[in-house]
């Protein structure tokens, strides 16, 4: 462009153009050097487009859209057919909103369709309850990729730590056995016969519930590292798995979400803290082994504390519970087996001078305090408190066998019963003491503890240790199933002050009524060696976990049946149930170290399964 001086704009004369706006065609005139803004506002009134939305195009004279000045290069196409084609539209377009707006699949990240789909699903799902079958570590997330692998039959690989069968195949195994156990109370509701023992307490009939095939498997078969815990999340369902290399991993979905470590070397324990207290944001979760506990955050499962234990011991057993009251108080207790390794040559050089015979008096008494110390340690439950007002755990008692015969035996095992109200104390001598649990009502809460029963397992020529006790899933009954181990020992140990529970067989389960002190059933050797887990099943079975020479599970169908839950009428003699054989052989998972079930998020839905830490 070149400019020339206002002086010669007076001189100029209108030149004339052809304006073309869509179809049709405009004749007018401009004034080289003079203002865009005017012409447009002359283009406005004959096409009725806002200056805002036009450009104007002509390639011969300027590039682009014309700018603030008409360009004086027009004077030299001086009778010359100008052609300015014009830009725009007269229709105003209506600015929607973000909402407003159509979404289209290609724009949305895969959370978002994820969540679209999770929607359109959950509407459907009012009209069927057979589509919301739902068990988190297991299937993916409803609408979401459930027919993916529509095409797949079997067992095939979902990434490198996962393999199981297709989605669609698992969903059609609960759909199915959820159908056939409607239809099994429909049939029983016609005949009028409700008191079939294949019945709940809430009248859904659960026989042969459990098939024992296996649909995943989660982690990697040749690891060197083995499970030996597990533990389900109750707030959100993540499965929590344990191994003795010290990692903890957590499963949702069919998949990892995360691999973190304890801060011991190895993981011998996961217990899971009741939903309250992570709906408060408390603790999620506890590991233990190696000399430490662990406590866990539900905040991305972080370490919120460290409790370590006493040098040269680990925690044997772990119990969380919840008391309820005007102040919900969650509580975690634990009992500790001695780790330390006594050398056994170390007093065996014989001294040769008095300087060596004090050093090794001096040393033997070091040596016999440090057992002494962990004798005691054996012998104790520590106990500590949450605070949810500070977010900590205060140890607020310890609690220790009366100075009496039960102070010579270790305590093997802790569980809770009775909606966490009483705690259960197994040891080494088969005895099995009852702490009934209550709160003060003060600011900060005082756990106290009473006695309120002492029993004690005895085997007719020998001792027995209590190996596994599990609290029964059934409402209004404080049962609680346990199996013991027998002991070598040079006599036989007794409590004086417990009630005897005479048994027959080490390998027998035994179901016991904590509030009687009696024994309800007795679940008769299915098992060729000790039980080392069991697993007490929604629908009022019970599973059991042999040892290594039995490498066997044993599914219980319901050994309390409903003609027994009203026994206050029978005698002692005649309340006793025994079972000779199991309702039914596992062919899988075989050897495992524990046992834990995985409920269905849909509450209405009797269909769960059992996660097993299966020795590979």
């Amino acid at each position: 462009f070149f400019s020339i001086h206002p002086s010669h704009y007076s001189n100029m004369t209108n030149i004339p153009i052809t304006l073309k706006h869509s179809k049709n065609k405009y004749e007018l005139f401009i004034q080289p050097g003079s203002l865009a803004h005017d012409l447009k506002l002359q283009i406005q009134s004959l096409t009725n487009v806002p200056v805002s939305r036009q450009k104007l195009l002509c390639p011969k004279l300027w590039k682009g859209p014309l700018q603030e000045n008409i360009p004086n290069e027009i004077i030299t196409t001086k009778g010359k057919n100008i052609v300015v084609t014009l830009i725009g539209t007269a229709e105003a377009i209506l600015e929607k909103s973000m909402d407003e707006r159509p979404t289209f699949v290609e724009d949305l990240t895969p959370e978002e369709l994820w969540e679209m789909k999770r929607a359109a699903m959950g509407k459907s799902i009012n009209g069927n309850d057979d589509l919301v079958e739902d068990i988190i570590p297991l299937q993916k997330e409803i609408g979401m990729e459930r027919d993916e692998d529509s095409n797949k039959m079997g067992m095939y690989p979902y990434s490198r730590l996962v393999t199981g069968l297709p989605q669609h195949q698992i969903h059609d195994l609960l759909v199915q056995r959820r159908r056939r156990n409607s239809n099994r109370i429909e049939n029983k509701a016609d005949d009028g016969n409700n008191s079939d023992s294949s019945h709940n307490n809430s009248g859904v009939i659960t026989e042969q519930q459990l098939h024992g095939q296996v649909v995943m498997t989660l982690g990697m078969e040749l690891r060197r590292a083995y499970v030996n815990s597990l533990a389900v999340l109750p707030n959100d369902g993540t499965l929590v798995s344990g191994l003795d290399d010290g990692h903890v991993q957590f499963w949702r979905r069919g998949h990892m979400i995360k691999d973190a470590r304890h801060t011991g070397a190895s993981v011998d324990q996961v217990v899971a803290f009741s939903s309250s207290s992570s709906e408060n944001n408390g603790p999620a979760f506890v590991t233990a082994g190696d000399g430490s506990i662990c406590i866990w955050s539900h905040d991305d499962y972080e370490h919120w504390k460290v409790l370590p234990c006493h040098p040269g011991t680990t925690p044997a057993s772990l119990a969380v519970g919840t008391i309820i009251g005007e102040k919900n108080v969650h509580y975690l207790a634990a009992c500790f087996r001695i780790t330390r390794q006594v050398d056994r040559s170390q007093f065996q050089l014989v001294p040769q001078n008095e300087a060596e015979r004090q050093r090794r008096e001096a040393a033997e008494r070091r040596e016999r305090l440090i057992q002494n110390q962990l004798l005691q340690v054996s012998q104790l439950v520590k106990l500590w408190l949450y605070d949810e007002r500070t977010g900590m755990f205060r140890e607020e008692i310890i609690i220790a066998p009366d100075a009496t015969e039960a102070a010579a035996c270790a305590i093997t095992k802790l569980a809770t019963i009775n909606h966490s109200k009483q705690l259960i104390v197994g040891d080494e001598w088969g005895g099995l003491r009852v702490l009934d649990l209550a709160t003060s009502d003060e600011e900060q809460p005082v756990i106290s503890r009473r006695e309120t029963a002492v029993m004690q397992l005895q085997l007719n020529s020998s001792n027995c240790s209590i190996v596994c006790m599990e609290p029964l899933l059934q409402e209004g009954n404080a049962l609680l199933a346990v199996s013991v181990q027998e002991v070598a020992q040079q006599s036989k140990q007794v409590h004086f002050s417990a009630t005897p529970l005479l048994i027959t067989s080490p390998r027998d389960v035994y179901l016991i009524d904590v509030e009687k002190s009696t024994i309800r059933a007795v679940l008769k050797s299915s098992h060729v060696d000790t039980i080392q887990c069991i697993c007490s099943l929604p629908d009022g079975g019970i599973l059991t976990a042999g040892g290594k020479m039995d490498a066997t599970v044993h599914l219980w169908d319901h050994p309390i049946s409903a003609k027994d839950q009203d026994y206050d009428k029978i005698s002692d003699e005649d309340a006793i149930t025994v079972l000779s054989e199991s309702s039914k052989k596992l062919k899988q998972p075989g050897y495992v170290f524990d046992l834990k079930v995985l409920f269905n998020s849909n509450k209405n839905s009797g269909v769960y399964a059992v996660a097993a830490a299966r020795y590979n």
